[in-house]
């Protein structure tokens, strides 16, 4: 662990490498068991122990483009659109002030961008895999329109199934928060 930690944005220290996830620190030790300030479960444990595995600790981009235009996106476009973009999409429509709990709470940052988004999130599920949510309100008779971009470098530090988890993780926690709210969740 202590030989990947610079390549993967983290740190290694008194046995345990730390990176952060959503702005919160999350650990894993030598002996193998995770630490973490958020609720671990496999929809963020396995994204990351693929991380450690497998990532090539490639620098960020600054180019963003949507899953179906990474490499090995296209397969997983369909899936990601359902259960990822149109489940985020259903909470911002539903849920308004869940643009400001993800700043608050996962460490986004809210930024402008080229497409001309009415709310840009930037927000970093692992240190060299962050992800851009570009939400434009409904407006003179069109409808919300909500789409999540990647720096293009994600698939040499993620695979791309291990990104789609690693949202599909996400949205989880977004309707678990959003439910605390009243709203119902885009899947059930």
């Amino acid at each position: 662990l202590a030989s990947v930690a610079e390549r993967l944005g983290g740190e290694y220290r008194n046995g345990r490498l730390t990176l952060r996830t959503l702005g919160k620190p999350f650990g894993i030790d030598d002996q193998g068991k995770m630490h973490a300030d958020i609720h671990i479960h496999g929809w963020i444990a396995i994204p990351m122990l693929r991380y450690v595995l497998e990532s090539k600790g490639e620098p960020l981009t600054g180019r963003w483009v949507p899953l179906r235009e990474l490499k090995g996106g296209q397969d997983w476009y369909r899936l990601f659109e359902q259960r990822g973009e149109k489940a985020i999409k259903h909470l911002a429509d539903n849920y308004s002030e869940l643009f400001e709990d993800m700043t608050l709470l996962f460490n986004g940052q809210e930024t402008s961008d080229d497409f001309n988004a009415d709310i840009v999130v930037v927000l970093y599920p692992l240190p060299k895999a962050p992800m851009m949510i570009c939400y434009w309100k409904p407006d003179e008779g069109m409808a919300s329109s909500l789409n999540v971009f990647f720096d293009e470098s994600a698939p040499d530090n993620l695979p791309i199934d291990a990104l789609y988890s690693l949202v599909a993780g996400f949205v989880r926690m977004l309707e678990k928060i959003s439910q605390r709210h009243g709203i119902r969740s885009a899947t059930g």
